[in-house]
């Protein structure tokens, strides 16, 4: 299946558990480096492979068992979260929030990309490294914007802050939570309208992370059917 965008710097692939029977599909997880950045054009890749591990028999459970695969499930909220409302989304993995202390800020989604909407150099980037037009990309990231508009337009949400806490543009870098405890970084990946690009030291999420963009792409949800 095609994917549905690219503009990926590093790459690793995780090939996905799978019994003997079935071949197990690569499933792709974008790494950016901080501590040794590559340059557009010099793409670095490294492949990780998990064994197959075999089927688990009549009321057997797969977990603890090596090589069986994380589940796409929602994690505790923390605790201190910084609380403030959403108000104004930017694109799919871009938004404005206003804290309590009444400051606004630009807040870029950790663990996740979305395609891009606007004119940039990422957009060109994107159209070299996918073989999509830029009407093609910027229909998705369409998408993938009125999918976060829908979810965080005007909520309430808590910030959760992770190593590094701005990146390079001055945005603050953070997991996105629901009131009721919901993670809104898991939920996108879940459904298909974000792919996921860890930048460490960020990735306290990222088998969580790969373990959604699995079960999103193994059911054809969101961009995946595109």
């Amino acid at each position: 299946m095609r994917k549905p965008w690219s503009g990926v710097l590093a790459v690793i692939f995780v090939c996905a558990a799978a019994p003997s029977s079935v071949r197990a599909e690569p499933l792709q997880v974008r790494l950016v480096s901080l501590t040794s950045p590559v340059s557009p054009g010099d793409d670095a890749t490294i492949t990780v492979q998990t064994a197959p591990s075999p089927r688990p028999g009549p009321g057997a459970s797969s977990a603890g068992q090596p090589g069986s695969q994380a589940a796409c499930a929602n994690p505790p909220q923390p605790a201190n979260l910084l609380q403030g409302s959403v108000v104004r989304v930017v694109d799919g993995d871009t938004i404005r929030v206003r804290l309590a202390n009444g400051r606004t800020e630009r807040v870029r989604l950790i663990g996740m990309d979305t395609p891009e909407v606007y004119e940039s150099e990422k957009l060109e980037r994107d159209v070299r490294e996918s073989g999509r037009s830029r009407a093609e990309i910027r229909a998705l990231g369409r998408l993938a914007s009125d999918f976060t508009r829908r979810r965080l337009d005007g909520r309430s949400v808590g910030l959760e802050l992770d190593v590094q806490i701005r990146d390079r543009y001055g945005r603050l870098l953070a997991y996105v939570w629901f009131a009721n405890g919901t993670l809104f970084n898991a939920l996108i990946l879940r459904e298909g309208y974000a792919q996921i690009l860890t930048i460490p030291p960020d990735v306290k999420y990222v088998e969580l992370f790969v373990a959604c963009q699995r079960e999103a792409r193994e059911n054809n949800r969101g961009l995946w059917t595109r």
